[in-house]
């Protein structure tokens, strides 16, 4: 159900991040920002993210053949000397959520980040969404830190949640 991200999976993983933040977002981002996504950008992105050769990892789930969410996680982007690891991303499409497959791909990402000494880590949510605020409190997670961010030229915030004890 849950395994390392393949090259192949890459026009999957574009399609999940288009579709999911489409649901996601919708009340949340400038529907230009929505409206603008595309799978090919997508593509190219996650291609150099799974095609390197570096501590960073994809994780994919899937039911029978074909990816339902993807999960990346490496060194955390900020240098937090608290957190020296980041979930970078969990996104399931929308009729794949509440099943446990979150749960499945956050297991996953902690594991890696254990593992690879990039624990504990931090993860940055775009402020309103309360399922992930929820999906984070039923993980332990605890928030940190909020920041702004300009988004298609509109300020949105963002929450950092900590997991494990820094």
């Amino acid at each position: 159900m849950i395994r390392p991200a393949m090259l192949d999976d890459v026009p999957a993983i574009a399609r999940v991040h288009v579709d999911a933040w489409r649901t996601a977002y919708t009340r949340l981002l400038p529907s230009t920002v929505l409206d603008d996504l595309s799978y090919e950008q997508r593509e190219t992105m996650w291609r150099a993210f799974v095609g390197a050769r570096d501590i960073r990892k994809v994780f994919v789930v899937h039911e029978a053949t074909d990816v339902i969410g993807f999960a990346a996680c490496g060194p955390n982007r900020t240098a937090d000397p608290r957190y020296p690891g980041e979930l970078y991303a969990i996104y399931l499409l929308a009729d794949k959520r509440g099943g446990g497959h979150g749960r499945a791909l956050f297991d996953a990402t902690s594991t890696y980040l254990r593992a690879e000494a990039l624990w504990p880590f931090a993860f940055w949510v775009f402020a309103g969404n309360t399922a992930v605020d929820r999906f984070c409190n039923s993980l332990g997670g605890r928030r940190f830190a909020s920041q702004p961010t300009v988004v298609a030229g509109e300020v949105t915030y963002e929450h950092a949640y900590g997991f494990g004890s820094p």
